[in-house]
């Protein structure tokens, strides 16, 4: 049995030891890590392939305005009298070219609508990576701040070992009592506990980071940098000013109201009459493409017009229902406006209160230090008691953990400011605020 399980044991280990092998491990910077992920994101590819839709849609709308031409054939048995009541066979043909006159606005409105259409899913995609960005970052930044918590607490367990092996010595002289053995374990067995947490809070940070920059999972991605605190010198009204100016789904709200109208319009259409010019050549045989039948040889070129005069409302109703598009797509532009300026305000005042954590955290860990120096040279010298100790280094691990997410939200608040006012990164948002007002001018 004992032979088994060591058998079991080592083949255990060596599938473990395998899989750390094969993994791959990569050092990335956050510059690398977020180009990476534009490259490879999987929502920038759906974003991308709505994009693609919308552009075959705007050539489709294009595509109608101009000719069809479509080609009929029929084969059949015929007989009776007029063909002295024997059955032969008949092959009819019909060639014809339609190409629409007067729509009553409609293809041109459904132009409009698939233009705006387009302009809103390339506005989409840009926003749509400026998230990534912003996922990518805090990702890196969480994978920073868990491995500089592993620090911390690596630090602690040492420490703690440490004052364990000396209390130990001191329990031997006879100089403190037994139970600061015990409270020391106790403490040593919380720090191991925190330490292994931490390293499991490390390793999923930087499997949330691989998967979302678009590598394997297991890989072993080392971030070079560190944490670390750069002024932001940016005033609140100016961010709220870029953002209303800058922000791709903002404008993608305004595209999306203005093709809810074109639609709107475009359903008005039924109510107004179609003229279409059209061209067809028929002829038929006793065999296909065969013209011997001079009675079905005929050729026709002229205009149609079709008019709905009454169609029992439906087009009002149709209309209506567009109508009612519109009013929503004009409460989520307002809607939206306000989310944006809230979204900036609330990412600037957290940027704000993480940069006032940061001056106050330093100064607590430093205190934080002092004190723990003092209880231990105080512990050595006899004056000092274990609980005081310990007390001071639970401290210690809280001050550098506090200063760190202070680090940490300090970062995170300053990427989520960027996506709140709308950064750039592949688009120029310029022309399409430039083309949204040419359009209002047009339409006035």
């Amino acid at each position: 049995m004992n032979q088994v399980k060591k058998i079991f044991l080592t083949a255990l280990v060596f599938f473990v030891s395998g899989s750390t092998v094969s993994a791959e491990k990569i050092n990335m910077s956050l510059t690398e890590g977020i180009k990476m992920a534009l490259e490879r994101n999987y929502s920038i590819e759906e974003s991308a392939a709505d994009l693609d839709s919308a552009y075959w849609g705007l050539r489709e709308a294009r595509r109608n305005t101009g000719p069809n031409l479509s080609w009929s054939t029929e084969a059949d048995a015929v007989g009776g009298k007029a063909y002295d009541n024997w059955g032969h066979k008949e092959f009819s043909n019909q060639l014809s070219v339609t190409m629409p006159i007067y729509a009553g606005g409609r293809l041109k409105n459904n132009i409009e609508s698939a233009k705006f259409g387009l302009s809103g899913a390339e506005l989409t995609l840009e926003r749509t990576k400026q998230n990534v960005r912003y996922t990518v970052s805090e990702d890196y930044f969480n994978i920073l701040k868990c491995r500089s918590q592993v620090e911390v607490y690596r630090e602690s367990v040492n420490n703690l070992r440490a004052h364990l092996d000396d209390v130990k010595i001191k329990v031997l002289a006879g100089t403190v009592a037994q139970k600061d053995i015990l409270s020391s374990e106790v403490s040593l067995a919380q720090g191991e506990q925190k330490f292994v947490n931490a390293m499991n809070d490390y390793n999923v940070a930087i499997a949330t980071f691989n998967k979302d920059v678009g590598l394997p999972t297991e890989t072993e991605t080392f971030a070079t940098e560190q944490l670390n605190y750069e002024k932001y010198n940016l005033d609140l009204n100016d961010c709220e000013n870029y953002a209303v100016l800058h922000r791709p789904d903002l404008f993608q709200k305004e595209y999306a109201l203005r093709q809810s109208k074109a639609e709107m319009e475009s359903a008005k259409s039924s109510a107004r009459p179609q003229v279409d010019a059209k061209a067809s050549k028929s002829f038929a045989g006793d065999a296909p493409f065969k013209s011997n039948m001079d009675a079905q040889d005929s050729w026709k070129v002229g205009l149609s017009l079709n008019w709905d005069i009454w169609d029992n409302q439906v087009t009002k109703a149709q209309v209506s229902r567009k109508q009612a598009a519109v009013r929503r797509a004009e409460a989520e532009l307002n809607d939206k406006i306000n989310d944006v300026k809230l979204e900036v305000r609330t990412a600037f005042l957290n940027l704000q209160a993480a940069e006032e954590n940061i001056s106050t955290m330093k100064e607590a860990l430093v205190k934080a230090e002092e004190d723990y120096k003092i209880e231990v040279v105080r512990y050595e010298a006899g004056v000092g008691t274990n609980l005081e100790v310990m007390d001071s280094e639970e401290k210690l691990v809280s001050a550098k953990g506090d200063y760190i997410s202070a680090l940490y939200s300090y970062n995170t608040s300053k990427a989520s400011l960027d996506k709140a006012m709308g950064i750039p990164i592949d688009l120029d948002i310029e022309p399409y605020r430039n083309a949204l007002e040419d359009s209002a001018k047009e339409g006035k």
